[in-house]
């Protein structure tokens, strides 16, 4: 029995601890590869213990807040989450994109009815999923070839999704896919307008050349999109693809530095307002434009900020924060208070509060009075050691549901993309490019036609997100290791 039963154990546990671990540490570099191997075994006894990803909280939200964490460190891929995380800092769970197959994290937005729609990619191109909050699970997945990294996503007019595409070969492009007709309606690429984006500045042409990292609908009609290598930040007229107008300049860096992900905003007095995570330049920094002239209303600097990639202006006047390098969610005060933070290792990449609505929903700071130069004060103390004991913990946590019960009654009654009654329907030129231009809207069964009420994308799909199936295949090759052991035995 022990020469028999013994070796087959190991066999057996040798075949289950990699898949079984495959929810957490450092990710394969396969884009592919539908699982991470590392810390899912050595960290689930931190489920029990106090959580490490507390900072600062010395104001508690109402509602829970979601952050993307891209997924790289050092060089190195990490794991792409979308955490939920309650008032008080706790872990509500963590959908891990990098266990489904997935490479990084963009873009979320809480849609009308309660999902999660987001921006991810798979073998390089960009994928387009609807997560639901209760479960963790895909209920709709739409996979684009060549539609590559796409960062931004938003669902509008219903039946639309306004998204970027960072295509090479000069291809960049901001697009219109529209879901009813299953094509792309509406095109914008910037290589036909180098007017406003030369062939000789921003990137290197034909590679990552405008780095386009955002696209917001702004108004009837209007698109608001970053153009990171500009250093710039434009709103395009959908009908004649004009130019409305243009904050900041390729190279004038003391404007905007290779920012992401702009908020618009209006002054009472009805003046355009853009808020923005500056990046480069360490800040996140407000602008109001007035007659022909932008002026600087707002800035938030030092304090460890560190490459910012989203700030949200709340309807309580603070701004919510994702703290890229610091790897760190933020709300800060108008006057740079810390009142709430949770460490969101590696990389975040964008943050939403539950029921305050898509993008910004606050007022401007010259509405409340408030404007200068602001630095974050009163953050916890944190050092790498921390940021890892988070990220341990993340990857080893086992809910997988993202938002509470008590907070999803709170998403129908607030303003998403999905209710902004914009009356910009495509129409059907198919802009820079051929008219009514396809797009590969799923692969397997990940595709279908526009039907049922759980899904906003129009497709429905089961079994597609991340499931315990490795680890049902990992405790099945044990018992069939028993049982085959049994046998043997009763036969000697």
């Amino acid at each position: 029995m022990r020469r028999t039963v013994l070796p087959t154990l190991f066999v057996a546990l040798l075949l289950a601890v990699p898949v079984a671990g495959a929810t957490g540490g450092l990710a394969s570099t396969d884009p592919g590869a539908g699982a991470a191997p590392g810390a899912g075994l050595a960290t689930a006894g931190l489920q029990g213990a106090s959580n490490p990803c507390v900072g600062t909280i010395e104001r508690t939200p109402e509602r829970t807040t979601l952050f993307s964490i891209q997924g790289a460190y050092q060089g190195e891929k990490t794991s792409a989450m979308v955490v939920g995380a309650r008032p008080n800092g706790s872990i509500v769970g963590v959908h891990n994109d990098t266990a489904a197959g997935r490479w990084w994290s963009y873009d979320i937005d809480v849609l009308d009815n309660g999902n999660i729609l987001q921006a991810t990619t798979y073998n390089r191109d960009t994928q387009i999923e609807e997560i639901d909050p209760e479960t963790g699970e895909h209920v709709s997945v739409r996979h684009f070839d060549g539609v590559y990294d796409t960062h931004d996503v938003d669902l509008i007019n219903g039946d639309e999704l306004l998204m970027n595409d960072m295509s090479q070969d000069g291809e960049d492009r901001v697009l219109v896919y529209n879901l009813t007709q299953e094509a792309i309606t509406w095109e914008y690429y910037f290589a036909n307008y180098t007017e406003h984006y030369p062939k000789s500045g921003g990137g290197e042409f034909g590679g990552d050349w405008t780095h386009n990292n955002d696209v917001e609908k702004v108004g009837d009609g209007t698109f608001m999109v970053s153009v990171r290598n500009f250093d710039k930040v434009v709103a395009i007229d959908r009908e004649t693809k004009e130019v409305e107008w243009t904050l900041g300049s390729d190279d004038n860096t003391s404007i905007l530095h290779e920012q992401h992900n702009p908020d618009y905003l209006e002054s009472e007095d009805g003046n355009a307002t853009v808020i923005v995570a500056d990046s480069l330049n360490d800040r996140v920094v407000e602008y109001e434009r007035e007659g022909d002239e932008w002026n600087r209303t707002w800035v938030l600097r030092g304090g460890n900020l560190d490459e910012p990639r989203d700030a949200d202006r709340l309807p309580n006047g603070n701004t919510l924060i994702a703290d890229r390098r610091a790897h760190r969610i933020v709300e800060v005060t108008p006057d740079g208070e810390v009142v709430w933070e949770v460490y969101s290792p590696y990389q975040p990449y964008d943050v939403e509060r539950v029921g305050t609505g898509d993008e910004s929903s606050g007022p401007t700071m010259a509405d409340i009075g408030e404007g200068g130069v602001a630095e974050p004060t009163g953050s916890a103390d944190f050092d790498a050691d921390a940021i890892a004991a988070c990220y341990d913990y993340l990857t080893g946590f086992e809910s997988t549901r993202l938002i509470p019960d008590e907070d999803l009654a709170a998403i129908g009654a607030s303003g998403t993309a999905t209710a902004d009654g914009g009356t910009d329907a495509a129409d059907g030129s198919g802009g820079d490019g051929a008219e009514g231009e396809g797009a590969d809207g799923g692969d397997g069964d990940d595709t279908g036609s526009r039907s049922g009420d759980d899904s906003l994308l129009g497709t429905t799909t089961s079994g597609s997100g991340p499931t315990p199936l490795g680890a049902a295949l990992a405790v099945g090759a044990v018992a069939a290791a028993l049982a085959g052991a049994l046998v043997r035995r009763r036969r000697n």
